[in-house]
């Protein structure tokens, strides 16, 4: 067996996994949905290196904002723990999150724009990473929708269109992915993979040839993927790749204290 004829095979198996839950929890959604999460999660759990841990939970940056409740967070988990660790529903420090991943059942426009939103409040939570072992070489947080079912792939582009236009780049989806069918990348994650990492080489070969003009290179900020059963092995792999090459991400604790707070008294 090859490795893409694998991956088919885990797309095919996923969305049976869906179906069965579809039909043993008709009658009580909010059931239906948790456990179409936990098919997410334990898939990541078994493909993903173990450096990193897969959860669920609420994200909170240093400035006490919260993200909207995680489906699944992809996160450091050789550096950090999430408070809360040993109760159902943790909370994790903004810095320890790589990925944040919304499960849906259904890509309607309504499911995508709720996406979004989660998406743009947390790409916009403040980060700001321990410098030890190392600084981490990317400092983005990618930003993930999985959904088992999804209409055309032709309705999926225009109804993705509408919902990121005039949302700036940067606070876009990374990923969307049908395990069985499609595969958008877009975000920050286009970017990176079109233009380099600031810096780098590629990119001031880029800047050179193209008078700093470089961001006409991105087109509509993201690229539609007709792919079947192969687009959860393209995803895996391209996740995989930036996770490995995102370095350490640590929370710096002190900076989550309150400023000017005694905690005790010197003797």
């Amino acid at each position: 067996m090859s490795l893409d004829e694998y991956y088919a095979d885990m797309a095919e198996e996923l969305k049976r996994k869906s179906d069965r839950v579809r039909m043993n929890f008709k009658t009580h959604k909010p059931s239906a949905g948790d456990n179409r999460e936990a098919i997410v999660a334990d898939f990541l759990t078994e493909h993903l290196p173990k450096a990193f841990g897969v959860g669920t939970g609420l994200i909170l940056s240093k400035d006490d904002l919260f993200s909207r409740q995680a489906d699944i967070v992809i996160v450091d988990q050789l550096y950090n723990m999430p408070l809360y660790s040993s109760l159902p529903e943790n909370i994790w420090l903004a810095e320890s999150v790589y990925v944040l991943i919304e499960v849906k059942t259904n890509l309607t426009p309504q499911s995508l724009k709720d996406s979004i939103d989660k998406c743009r409040r947390f790409k916009a939570l403040p980060r700001d990473f321990d410098q030890f072992p190392n600084k981490p070489r990317n400092r983005d947080s990618l930003f993930a929708i999985w959904s088992f079912e999804a209409p055309s792939p032709n309705t999926v582009k225009d109804n993705y269109q509408a919902a990121i236009n005039g949302i700036p780049i940067e606070e876009q989806p990374d990923f969307l992915i049908v395990p069985n069918s499609i595969l958008i990348k877009g975000g920050s994650y286009h970017s990176l993979a079109v233009l380099g990492m600031p810096g780098s080489a590629h990119r001031r070969k880029l800047e050179k040839e193209y008078n700093g003009n470089i961001n006409s290179l991105l087109g509509d900020g993201f690229e539609v993927l007709m792919m079947g059963n192969n687009a959860l092995l393209a995803w895996i792999v391209w996740i995989s790749s930036w996770l490995n090459g995102a370095g350490h991400r640590i929370a710096p604790l002190h900076l989550y204290l309150p400023l000017n707070k005694s905690y005790g008294i010197k003797i």
